[in-house]
């Protein structure tokens, strides 16, 4: 990976690889780390789900101080508070207080829910696969726009030293202009001419130079490091690729798995959904200790009491209770039809999604395919163009210097020779960008970068 700490002066000393820039990208682009947190998190949920077939084993304590006035009658607690106080009736309302504790070990195990939890752990399952194929598909998107952007940075400033090299143009043709025009060979309007073309010449730098500050900076977002410039490996620009193997549509594309996750979840849903009607078969157990500061004949003597903190804490009865129920609740059998028929439309949905992400793939492998052989057969006429350009302005500039051309003729030549390098740097971009096109649709990224370590020199 990159190392990012380095200090401007060595950054600008180190070539920036292709493969360097796709290390460090997906190593510290925050999309790629949150989707790598909500991965990890899934993988947590599977863990935690799993452990619902242990039983709960719940310790109680408490200790009270009250009242134990009681009456015969009904109570129902809607949720809310509720209290009992353990006491025949008495004759009247006193205010007698004593300490009570209550101790208690309860266990409850669903010894079986019938396939239901079985179904909620495979969901999570399913939830966590589906993570992971959507951190592959950030990894493999996020991999071409960097590789785009390289792309973009290279041409862009390839451009900027094209037009470089046509100011050094217009600085020699300016210097030829006033050799001549102090000789009395042309005119000395033809000094101003050349002068004013050669700052159009150096305003179009200038503007190069602008371009490539601002690929410069998508790079830098996009590889989540700071903004600087960056020397790039040659081989874009100097290197043609092959055109590999057949554009095709890879079945483990990751857009096509990120979906099979998302339909294989909903699948797994549709199977939760349906067991939600199913019952719960139930153990348990209790052991309890309960401690009173009121005495066993308390309804007949009011005075048989203690309010002492130790004659009320301590263990005066124990039970145990064990014992085996069946829970089922009707009414969810009814929602569960409907639940499962909404999850059973969603895969539809889903299937239909993927079926049509499925041909926007393999149309767009086909149209890579063109695009590679048109870009080829653009770059082979934009070398004629910049050989037979490069060819006229030597002539030109010969023709001037001999007093048969005009400035006009010269200038004309000049930037025919510089457009037809930057078309040339073009069209050299065009046959990787088809290429990485190529490698985007059949979901492969090392085929774009087999070509990049392959290539055979122009």
């Amino acid at each position: 990976m990159l190392a990012v700490a380095l200090s401007p002066a060595e950054a600008l000393a180190q070539t920036l690889t292709l493969r360097e820039s796709l290390d460090t990208a997906l190593h510290n682009y925050g999309d790629i780390r949150a989707k790598q947190s909500r991965r990890d998190a899934a993988e947590h949920d599977v863990s935690y789900t799993r452990k619902s077939y242990l039983p709960d084993v719940v310790l109680s304590a408490q200790q009270t101080f009250g009242t134990v006035n009681a009456l015969h009658g009904t109570l129902y607690s809607p949720g809310g508070p509720s209290n009992a106080s353990t006491s025949l009736p008495l004759p009247e309302q006193n205010w007698n207080a004593a300490f009570g504790a209550l101790y208690s070990v309860l266990v409850h195990w669903n010894v079986s829910t019938f396939g239901r939890l079985d179904r909620q752990i495979e969901l999570s399952e399913r939830t966590h696969e589906l993570k992971q194929r959507e951190l592959e598909l950030a990894r493999f998107q996020h991999g071409v726009r960097v590789t785009h952007a390289y792309l973009n940075l290279s041409t862009a400033q390839r451009i900027t030293h094209i037009q470089k090299q046509s100011v050094a143009r217009f600085e020699v043709v300016l210097e030829s202009v006033q050799s001549h025009a102090e000789n009395g060979l042309v005119p000395g309007v033809d000094v101003s001419f050349a002068r004013a073309e050669l700052a159009n010449a150096r305003s179009l730098q200038l503007k190069a130079y602008d371009a490539e500050l601002l690929a410069s900076k998508e790079l830098a977002v996009l590889m989540g490091v700071p903004f600087r410039e960056f020397q790039l490996e040659p081989t874009f620009h100097q290197s043609t690729p092959e055109s590999g193997e057949p554009a095709h549509v890879a079945p483990g594309h990751p857009v096509l798995a990120e979906h099979e996750g998302k339909v294989r979840r909903s699948e797994q849903e549709k199977k939760v959904a349906a067991a939600e009607g199913l019952p719960t078969l139930f153990a348990f157990g209790m052991l309890q200790g309960r401690g009173s500061g009121f005495r066993s004949n308390y309804a007949q003597d009011p005075g048989a009491f203690s309010s002492g903190y130790l004659g009320g804490v301590g263990i005066d009865r124990g039970n145990t209770l064990v014992g085996l129920g069946l829970s089922w609740n009707l009414a969810s059998v009814l929602r569960s039809f409907s639940s499962e028929a909404a999850r059973d439309a969603r895969t539809r949905a889903l299937h239909q999604e993927q079926e049509l992400v499925t041909q926007e793939l393999v149309a767009q492998a086909r149209f890579a395919e063109h695009k590679f052989d048109l870009a080829r057969e653009v770059t082979h006429h934009a070398v004629l163009q910049r050989d037979a350009a490069t060819e006229g302005f030597r002539q030109s500039k010969a023709r001037y210097d001999s007093g048969l051309g005009t400035i006009v003729e010269l200038t004309q030549a000049t930037f025919s020779a510089t457009r037809a390098d930057v078309d040339l740097e073009l069209a050299q971009n065009g046959i990787w960008q088809a290429l990485l096109l190529k490698s985007a649709a059949a979901g492969d990224l090392n085929e774009f970068l087999q070509q990049v370590r392959g290539v055979k020199k122009q």
